[in-house]
């Protein structure tokens, strides 16, 4: 394993993803982990590129054969983390990013340890919620409640990462310069 493995965590809606688009153009040598998801693809996402869009029956086939090294039930959908694909990117790349849910991102800390998790804070929960309202227009009340409660016990555990990094509203170019700062310092 050559490669350093940076997990950005942090509530729905917090910047995880644009952040990771931010780094990638940023940091020389470094790539994306992509996950294993049962969710159906978003509009403008891509199958390889941003997940690999799989269905139920194929992720249960991996789990059974042992490929991922921590997955999960977000939201009714599964999410895992190919052993495979990690260590090939590992091995060819300086720092590969990740975009991992909090739970998946505390089993690999504990299987990994050398995995450096960085807590992207987006700021209080009444941030989080109309982030959310503006973003998420295709989910039911019952599902922004679930979410809402879920954005709670995430933010508070914030402080339970290797970094914290504040990505408070309209200041996203100084949240991707203080992650690029602590990367940089991993080397």
């Amino acid at each position: 394993m050559k490669g350093k493995f940076v997990i950005i965590v942090g509530p729905s809606t917090s910047g995880k993803t644009e952040a990771v688009k931010a780094l990638l153009a940023r940091v020389p040598n470094s790539t994306r982990f992509v996950s294993v998801t049962t969710r159906a693809p978003r509009p403008d996402e891509k199958n390889g590129s941003d997940y690999v869009f799989v269905s139920r029956d194929e992720f249960q086939k991996s789990v059974e054969a042992g490929e991922f090294f921590e997955y999960a039930e977000v939201y009714g959908n599964l999410y895992g983390s190919s052993k495979k694909v990690l260590a090939d990117a590992l091995a060819t790349h300086g720092i590969v990013f990740a975009i991992i849910d909090i739970q998946g991102a505390q089993t690999i800390k504990k299987a990994m340890p050398e995995a450096f998790v960085v807590f992207l804070n987006p700021g209080p929960i009444e941030v989080v919620h109309a982030r959310m309202k503006k973003i998420r227009t295709d989910i039911s009340e019952e599902q922004m409640s679930k979410r809402m409660e879920t954005a709670r016990q995430e933010l508070a555990l914030a402080d339970s990462f290797d970094a914290k990094v504040e990505n408070r509203e309209g200041r996203f170019e100084e949240a991707v310069e203080d992650t690029l700062k602590i990367v940089e310092g991993l080397s």
